[in-house]
């Protein structure tokens, strides 16, 4: 068994899509925390449909795929961000408009490109196992960055995001800590869905955290359990995809979901 897996892993296509699997994955997990806990898991799904959206416009103006990623996430961030608060239509609605529009017109964004039909829809639906040695590198960067960012200013971000009235009285800007937040969810969503699509990168960021939080309660142990499920769903679903000749990034996703279903028996049988 192992020395099928040092042969399956040989390959470096197969290591490049690890690569972006664990890191892009686990950091998706880890981001995700705070968007369940936060109540903003529809957020969660309307985000990779408008960097879907970005995706099909940069390949339409044949620019990098990347930069469309990094743009339509960023813009999204931007739009659900300051979007409900004020006019008649409230930030459910504007969520659930963003993830229509966003899903449809990248299709026919799609639909009118110049390019191939098939390479096209690469970048949209995601064939990780197409995954590049600078795809890669770039979730690397970004996983990274994440952490250290989060390590520096743990506790600002806690505080800011689930105790607005300490928040004030400590005299921080809530608004600049939820900002940076949703700029790390943008770049790691760009990160995956450029190379995976946004099946894996919802996947993970719904998957390993609700699994967590089902099991935990305390924050150090959710962390760690989210991240590590993140990980090795991301080395699962690669390998039975490999095996089985299954599509890469839907595999991976169902690898990331899979652990809800022991985490809700398990929750069940202690009550």
């Amino acid at each position: 068994m192992i020395a099928g897996l040092q042969e399956m892993y040989s390959y470096s296509f197969m290591r490049y899509a690890l690569t972006v699997g664990v890191f892009g994955g686990g950091m998706l997990a880890f981001l995700g925390i705070f968007v369940h806990l936060r109540r903003i898991v529809f957020l969660g799904a309307a985000l990779p449909q408008i960097t879907a959206l970005g995706i099909a416009l940069a390949v339409c103006m044949h620019l990098p795929p990347l930069v469309g990623a990094v743009l339509g996430g960023l813009v999204g961030i931007l739009l659900l961000s300051t979007s409900g608060k004020s006019g008649h239509l409230p930030t459910e609605g504007w969520v659930g408009l963003a993830y229509a529009t966003g899903g449809s017109l990248a299709i026919v964004v799609l639909a009118l490109s110049p390019q191939p039909d098939a390479g096209a829809l690469r970048f949209f639906t995601g064939d990780i196992l197409g995954t590049n040695r600078a795809e890669a590198l770039f979730a690397v960067i970004v996983a990274v960055c994440t952490a250290c960012v989060f390590r520096l200013c743990w506790s600002k971000f806690v505080v800011s995001s689930f105790d607005p009235v300490m928040s004030k009285t400590l005299g921080l800007r809530a608004s600049f800590w939820n900002a940076l937040l949703f700029l790390c969810l943008g770049f790691g969503l760009a990160s995956v869905m450029n190379s995976a699509g946004s099946m894996l990168a919802f996947g993970m960021l719904i998957g390993p955290p609700a699994a967590a939080l089902m099991l935990f309660r305390g924050f150090p142990r959710v962390i760690i359990t989210t991240v590590a499920l993140g990980s090795v769903s991301a080395f699962a679903g690669l390998t039975l995809s490999f095996v089985f000749d299954l599509p890469g990034g839907p595999t991976m996703a169902t690898a990331a979901l899979f652990p809800m279903l022991p985490a809700w028996i398990y929750r069940k049988i202690k009550r």
